[in-house]
């Protein structure tokens, strides 16, 4: 099937594939953290700061992300972003199961691993989402923590130093509490949120140049 024939709510699944995998795949924070995890990790083994470390730390916080990929035909428009989460979204097996097999070839490379995995899946816990599923595969119920957002014209949610949900209920969470514009709602309209994230990303970048210059 085309990617310029099937619309994914009011954009083609191209259009919307750029637009989510810019937001999700590039995003500030996670860059920001893979450069200030590689920075920690690089201090703290006595390591110089090489490019491949630098990049290494960087790929490994945007990583489990690509499972939306895999999850692309399941989604159906921005409300339902949240389901590219159901693949590797799951920091019980995600993250040991990493290190153990990075620490064959080294111990520092795989302490960034688990670094910078714990830090995106803290991240997608918070503000953008319906959390992650932190217990799989003991529970299948989903984890937010402090804040999440929502759109003005939906009903508020109490809040909540920790969210819980069943898997099953978080599609008609989306479509209750969500928004079909969020991506234009927070990062071109400048929510707070996206002010962070942004801040993040500044922060790690000077942090960087002062740490090599």
């Amino acid at each position: 099937m085309s990617l310029s024939r099937t619309k994914y709510g009011s954009d083609s699944r191209w259009d919307y594939f750029l637009k989510y995998y810019y937001n999700k795949t590039f995003m500030f924070f996670d860059i920001g953290a893979g450069i200030l995890s590689s920075i920690f990790i690089g201090f703290l083994f006595k390591l110089s700061l090489t490019a491949p470390f630098l990049i290494g730390g960087i790929v490994f916080a945007l990583l489990p992300d690509l499972d939306f990929i895999f999850n692309f035909n399941k989604i159906i428009g921005d409300i339902n972003a949240h389901k590219h989460r159901n693949l590797v979204h799951y920091p019980l097996l995600y993250i040991p199961l990493g290190m153990v097999i990075i620490s064959f070839f080294s111990t520092a490379w795989s302490i960034l691993f688990g670094l910078c995995s714990l830090i995106h899946f803290i991240h997608d816990s918070i503000g953008i989402g319906w959390g992650i599923q932190w217990l799989y595969p003991f529970s299948r119920k989903h984890f937010a923590f402090l804040y999440l957002y929502r759109p003005k014209n939906k009903e508020k949610m109490p809040n909540k130093i920790i969210y819980t949900w069943k898997h099953e209920d978080i599609d008609a969470l989306a479509e209750k509490y969500g928004d079909e514009e969020w991506f234009k709602n927070i990062y071109l309209k400048w929510h707070g949120y996206a002010i962070i994230e942004l801040s993040i990303f500044i922060f790690a970048l000077i942090i960087l140049y002062l740490y090599i210059r």
